[in-house]
This record gives C-alpha cells, sequence and structure tokens, in this order.
C-alpha cells in the first residue's frame, strides 16, 4: 500500500520539479500531507489502510492534483545485465541423503523458502518508470526467484536448480505474498523487524501444509533478510527501532524457526547501509523528493551531522547485535538445524561512473533494486555461503566470479565445518 502511495504521488513529483524550489514545495507538500501515514509503522493495519486512502481520495477530488496525477511519470531505460562469468560449480548431491547440516552439499537443497520486506519481494525489480515500484517482481528476488534461467539472472534458487531442477518453493512471476507463485517467499513490502515473528510462523505453516513437501526429510535453505524499513524509521521513534528491539524480533523469529523446522540451513543476511540513499537520491529529481519526504529521510536526508553519525552507528548496531546472536551457538543445538550471518551487504556498494554510484543497480526509486542490482545480491550471497565461517567478503563484487565448492569443502559453510 505504501508503494501505491509513492506512485501516485511520484507522478506529482515528476511533473513538478522543474527547479530546486519546486522540489523543496514538493518535498514540503508531501511531508505535511502523510503525517498520519509516518505514524503507522506497519503497512498491514486497518488504520494505515484507511489513513492512506484518505489522502489518495483527497488528492483525486482535488481538481488542481487530479490533472497532476495523470502526467505522465519520469521513465527510466531498462539497464541491461552485464556480462559476468559463466556458472561452472558442480553441485552434486550426497551418495545418500545427509542427517547433519554441517554436511550438507548444496545438491542437497530440496526446498528454498525467504522471509523479509519489499528487498525480498522483489519491489521494482523491472521497473522503467516509478509506477514499476508497485509491482512485486517475485520471480527475480535474488535469494529466492525462479522466474528464468540461470544463464539468464542469477538467484539462489536459479543457482540450486541449476543441477536440481526438483528444487522447491521458489517463486515466479510477480504478485502478492498471498498469490500461488509467491510459494515459500513469504516477505511483504513495508515489513520491519517486528513482523519477522508473524513472517516466521507463515513459513512454516505453508511448510507443513505443502504436499510437494516432505517436512521431515527434505532439507531447507531459508535466507532471512530485515532491517532497510527499521533503519529508515529509526530517527522517528529511536525506541522502537532500537538495537535492542531489532534484535529481540530477530531472536524470537530464529527461535521459532528453530523450534519448528527439521533439517533447515538458515541464512540470515546484515543490513545494507542504506544511508547510501544519501548519495544515490543525488542523481535524480524522483528520488530526493521521495526518499526527502517519506521513503527514507533518515537515511537520505538527515538533520545534522550528529543524526548521520547516529544513522550509521545503528546500521553497525544491527549488523554487530546479529552476529552476536548467531555466534552464541543458540542455534547449533542440534546437528539438522543451523543459522549463519551472511555479511557481504555489511560494505557493499555500487560501483562508480564519473564519481557518482550507478544507479542501474537500483529501481528509480534509488531504494530498491534493480534486476541487476538483484543479479549481484545474490551472487553475493551464494559466494558468502561457499566461504567458510570467518573468512567471509563482506562486499560484493560487481561482474565478478562464483566461487565453488571443493573436494576438500563440498558443504555449504557452518560454525562447525
Amino acid at each position: 500500500m505504501k508503494l501505491l502511495l509513492i506512485a501516485l504521488v511520484a507522478c506529482f513529483v515528476g511533473a513538478s520539479v522543474a527547479d530546486h524550489q519546486h522540489e523543496r514545495d514538493a518535498i514540503n507538500y508531501l511531508t505535511g500531507r502523510i503525517p498520519e501515514l509516518r505514524s503507522k509503522h506497519s503497512p498491514s493495519g486497518s488504520a494505515w489502510t484507511s489513513a492512506m486512502y484518505k489522502i489518495v481520495r483527497e488528492l483525486d477530488e482535488s481538481a488542481e492534483f487530479r490533472d497532476i496525477l495523470a502526467a505522465k511519470p519520469e521513465k527510466l531505460e531498462a539497464e541491461p545485465l552485464a556480462d559476468s562469468a559463466p556458472f561452472s560449480c558442480q553441485l552434486d548431491r550426497s551418495p545418500s541423503r545427509p542427517t547433519s547440516v554441517h554436511r550438507l552439499r548444496p545438491g542437497d537443497i530440496d526446498v528454498i523458502g525467504a522471509m523479509g520486506d519489499s528487498l525480498t519481494a522483489a519491489n521494482g525489480a523491472l521497473a522503467t518508470s516509478i509506477l514499476g515500484l508497485l509491482t512485486e517482481y517475485r520471480g527475480y528476488a535474488w535469494s529466492i526467484g525462479g522466474q528464468v534461467s540461470l544463464s539468464k539472472h542469477t538467484t539462489i534458487a536459479n543457482v540450486l536448480r541449476h543441477q536440481n531442477s526438483n528444487l522447491y518453493g521458489h517463486s515466479t512471476g510477480s504478485g502478492k505474498v498471498s498469490s500461488s507463485n509467491s510459494v515459500l517467499n513469504v516477505a511483504e513490502p513495508g515489513k520491519v523487524a517486528s513482523d519477522m515473528p508473524g513472517q516466521a510462523k507463515e513459513l512454516v505453516r505453508r511448510l507443513q501444509s505443502d504436499s510437494n513437501v516432505n517436512f521431515n526429510k527434505d532439507w531447507k535453505l531459508i535466507t532471512l533478510f530485515i532491517g532497510g524499513n527499521d533503519v529508515c524509521d529509526y530517527c522517528k521513534d529511536k525506541n522502537e527501532f532500537s538495537a535492542d528491539n531489532y534484535i529481540r524480533y530477530i531472536r524470537e523469529a530464529l527461535d521459532y524457526l528453530h523450534a519448528n523446522v527439521p533439517r533447515a540451513f538458515v541464512n540470515v543476511a546484515e543490513v545494507l547501509d542504506v544511508s547510501l540513499v544519501k548519495d544515490l537520491k543525488d542523481g535524480s529529481s524522483i528520488c530526493r523528493v521521495l526518499q526527502g519526504s517519506f521513503l527514507c529521510k533518515c537515511g537520505a536526508m538527515p538533520e545534522n551531522e550528529a543524526e548521520e553519525r547516529e544513522i550509521q552507528a545503528i546500521i553497525g548496531e544491527y549488523q554487530a547485535r546479529l552476529r552476536q546472536l548467531v555466534d552464541s551457538g543458540r542455534y547449533d543445538t542440534r546437528e539438522d538445524f543451523t543459522v549463519v550471518t551472511q555479511p557481504f551487504f555489511r560494505n557493499s556498494k555500487p560501483p562508480k561512473i564519473n564519481g557518482k554510484y550507478d544507479q542501474s543497480y537500483f529501481a528509480p526509486d534509488c531504494f530498491h533494486f534493480s534486476r541487476k542490482g538483484h543479479d549481484e545480491s545474490a551472487k553475493a550471497l551464494w559466494n558468502n555461503m561457499i566461504e567458510p565461517v570467518g573468512q567471509k567478503s563482506t562486499s560484493w563484487t560487481p561482474n565478478g566470479p562464483f566461487k565453488c565448492p571443493t573436494s576438500a569443502r563440498p558443504y555449504l559453510s557452518t560454525r562447525k565445518n
């Protein structure tokens, strides 16, 4: 729903940002018109929905804004994917189904699932205009999409399907979390850490009720990625989005998976540095207005240097607390279950062109990933899964090679192997 409002107001922005004064007017207008939305942290509640539709109705009933909303939105050219090294890894299954997660080969994975927010729902992945942000292109989601083959787009599901056509759970096409083609991708736009316990329960429900899943025997790969929206809202409510609360909700979600899911390898990707939008927004008037008004104002337009340092500090604290939780051994009490922190987002930044970040890795709002961004994120996650714990890359390498299991280390890396 939040993205619907973004798309509507973006039409206004595209028609009105001829100069910096218009940008400031647009930022002030949007900030002033949506206080009730900014006070609602979850876009799933009836209060949030009512507030959003109230604003949309007011815009629609205004003769002035009816014309503005009808204006043609800013268009972008879809960026082609850069050529990258071909995938040449052998992902053979174990001679017999393993009983230990610490002896789990990539080829042994039967089922794949994912939890998170719009970055895992893949909002805007194929967008060529701001309106494309409304679409959840789940088939292209970096951790679970399976719309096309690996030769056309890198996702973790596509890597695993390269030699295991029976992999189940990957998303295809586009649609909401309730659509049948979302399968085991339970991520939803606008979600924050406090929503993860609920997503864990929904994922377990789907795993248990789906006849395509042998719940007790199939090995499952689950990827959890959350925190971008928490950071973006941090300056609005520092208590609600504190590191203590962030890790409390993550712990609750992982505890539920640990207690209820047999044979599972769980990736937890560290939160990315959303303060990147501060620099990314400077290349697009649409991004400046959307980020400056409500999309990620904390990251894009901190009030002062002290607030900017505070945003950087909370990102670092989220990441550190996540590592502490997983490294505690809390989820290594069974042979058939583990959680591994994957840190590739920690220092990841897109390459620069003429001194400015390459925006082709992002959707038209400078926040969500484009198809290229999903492709590189998937490759970086895959490499982290192969790299030993304690020796994992903390940034992606655009157009870099895939890392492969070896005869000496044929397993997905855990703290115990």
